[in-house]
């Protein structure tokens, strides 16, 4: 969980009958924590991006569709340090064989992971309607099926399932919420996803601004649930030597720290958003990881 101040009272007697009442304030949780996704999810830029910024605290992997679930034992997800928030996507689901292959899938996970808790996502991004994407009635049933399929399972703590929207897509489109958005309210999910880019904007949108629709979706009286951002981008505008978008990527982030219901942020590495040769941006991804 995002990092969060608790009101604590307590009422103290003693023997003669004497009572004092006490007041203080906690801080439960911490900060949201950064990672990043690699250009693709192989080994190659896995190491490549290890190697570049190690360490991380969020790794974002996926398998696309037709690729069913990637082994913990060997490919990206066993490069995934033992102390980094494995975030794991895929795309494949058949009614009749899956439930059972999810369920074998997190009785493999490594014995060393246990000190964090991972993410999974079904279908993210639905809303892109690739070939192979569930139309919106597939995703609801598929994500009910998932989450019933892990709902006994004994290492089921081990993992949060978060579905991933599309928030230029879901802010703009008025049925978004009954096609797809409603699966964030299922019991069995256990936060809501978002990639949020500035995708159609000519200038650096206000924190505010980018972050609102997310944020509001997670608040919902029929959600509240934390917020994860699974693909964070910020690519550089028009007439930017790169400090604008630096500031952009601080600003950010010290805004969705303060929160207190944002947990996860992973920057997409990859196209606009390849941070090899924009120095300034390198430079505040660096500071900001941490």
């Amino acid at each position: 969980m995002g990092s969060r101040p608790v009101t604590l009272t307590a009422r103290v007697r003693d023997a003669a009958g004497h009572v004092t009442a006490t007041t203080t304030s906690l801080t439960v949780g911490r900060p949201a924590l950064l990672g990043w996704c690699p250009p693709d999810s192989t080994t190659t830029d896995l190491t490549a991006m290890l190697g570049a910024f190690p360490n991380p605290k969020v790794v974002r992997l996926y398998t696309g569709i037709g690729g069913g679930l990637a082994s913990w034992s060997s490919g990206p997800l066993s490069m995934v340090p033992a102390t980094s928030v494995c975030w794991y996507s895929f795309k494949d689901w058949v009614a009749s064989s899956s439930p059972q292959k999810i369920r074998d899938w997190l009785s493999a996970r490594p014995i060393a992971r246990r000190g964090v808790v991972d993410v999974v996502t079904l279908d993210h991004e639905p809303e892109q309607q690739d070939s192979g994407d569930p139309t919106p009635a597939q995703f609801r049933q598929e994500w009910a099926e998932f989450t019933a399929a892990l709902a006994g399972h004994p290492r089921r703590s081990e993992v949060r399932l978060v579905p991933v929207f599309t928030e230029y897509y879901a802010r703009r489109t008025a049925s978004w919420w009954s096609d797809f958005g409603q699966v964030a309210a299922l019991a069995g999910v256990n936060g809501v996803g978002f990639d949020i880019y500035d995708t159609g904007y000519s200038t650096y949108r206000s924190v505010m601004e980018r972050n609102e629709f997310a944020l509001a979706t997670a608040r919902r009286a029929e959600v509240r649930k934390p917020l994860l951002i699974a693909e964070w981008g910020i690519a550089r505008k028009t007439g930017d030597d790169g400090s604008g978008a630096a500031k952009a990527m601080r600003d950010n982030m010290a805004y969705l720290r303060s929160q207190p219901d944002v947990d996860l942020v992973s920057w997409f590495y990859r196209g606009g958003c390849d941070l090899t040769s924009r120095g300034p941006e390198r430079q505040a991804f660096v500071e900001l990881m941490g």
